[in-house]
């Protein structure tokens, strides 16, 4: 795979895997915040997810951004991510688990573009640094 593609298969479709990040009486959920991003992270079994992917990955636009600027959002974060997810990839790929991540702006419509270009990378560093511990090995993911 080209190193810098975002195949389908990275991209996080499931329901199941998507609510339990916006839970907030979990503790298996981490947050790294960055100017206008925050991202929401956890990690699955391998089996949860259906593929054999190392990370896969939402983007959601904030309630402040109008609809006529969501499809733009989420394209720019979509794009930023593409080009800075090396370090992310190469942490999840040789491990069992995968990483499941929400990308999410907090910003406002008129500063989105310079915005998410400048706390996006900086946002995928800080959690490529961290320390993340291994899935636990359940029979079913809540």
């Amino acid at each position: 795979m080209r190193p810098n593609a975002f195949p389908r298969s990275r991209r996080l479709k499931r329901r199941r895997l998507i609510r339990p990040l916006f839970d907030r009486g979990r503790d298996d959920v981490g947050r790294v915040r960055q100017g206008t991003v925050m991202v929401l992270y956890r990690t699955v079994p391998r089996e949860a997810t259906g593929l054999e992917v190392g990370v896969q990955v939402g983007f959601a636009p904030g309630r402040r951004t109008t609809n006529a600027v969501r499809t733009r959002v989420r394209r720019l974060m979509r794009e930023t991510f593409r080009s800075h997810q090396a370090d992310v990839l190469e942490a999840f790929d040789a491990r069992e688990d995968c990483l499941t991540m929400m990308v999410l702006y907090r910003g406002r419509d008129d500063a989105a573009s310079q915005a998410i270009r400048r706390d996006l990378p900086l946002a995928l560093d800080r959690l490529a640094q961290r320390e993340i511990p291994a899935a636990p090995r359940a029979s079913s993911v809540p």
